[in-house]
């Protein structure tokens, strides 16, 4: 059976600090150092230091879902290429997500008009609480908050561009060594999403 978490409604997709946490984990900094780092010199910069805590959790395992090529590659990515490795973070860690991304924006792509509806993204949600008992559980308010929370960050990644009463539906170009790195990883989920394959 999944498992499912909605606790992506209190995440940001934060391009900047995991570019940041990359650059330390790349110059050789240990992850109690970040931690270190995060919590005691707030270097990424956040309000309070359960704020610091928590966004180096989840900046943790976005880059500890990552091998040491794709750390090696990514400073030399361009910044399109950049907000899809960290957009292939957050799928790595977010089940939900990496559906959404595969069933719905995928689908655009291949036989969609380019164009994503709300009701398009309520559908979505609507079948996954008819498949799953779990989120059959989560309440309308949490739902709604997870569905803006896809749409935001897909938007900030450069795939969705908001025409206020839908969303056009972006390609990305992305970096050939980036492809490369996901074919030679046989990350064939990834690429399908991201390609429109």
């Amino acid at each position: 059976m999944k498992k499912y978490s909605a606790g992506m409604v209190s995440h940001a997709f934060w391009l900047n600090e995991f570019s940041q946490y990359i650059d330390l984990v790349n110059d050789g900094i240990s992850t109690e150092e970040i931690k270190r780092k995060s919590i005691e010199d707030n270097c990424f910069k956040q309000s309070t230091k359960a704020r610091a805590k928590d966004i180096f959790n989840i900046l943790n395992r976005r880059v500890g879902s990552l091998d040491e090529d794709y750390l090696e590659l990514y400073p030399r990515l361009d910044i399109t290429s950049q907000k899809m490795v960290n957009l292939i973070t957050v799928m790595n860690n977010n089940q939900l997500f990496k559906e959404f991304m595969y069933e719905t924006y995928r689908d655009e792509l291949i036989v969609g008009d380019a164009k994503l509806y709300d009701y398009e993204v309520e559908s979505f949600f609507n079948q996954k609480i008819q498949e799953s008992e779990q989120i059959a559980n989560w309440t309308d308010v949490t739902i709604k908050r997870l569905a803006g929370v896809f749409k935001t960050f897909n938007r900030e990644a450069g795939l969705l561009k908001n025409q206020s009463k839908y969303d056009d539906v972006i390609r990305p170009v992305i970096d050939y060594r980036l492809e490369d790195l996901l074919v030679t990883k046989k990350n064939s989920e990834m690429l399908a999403i991201l390609l429109g394959r």
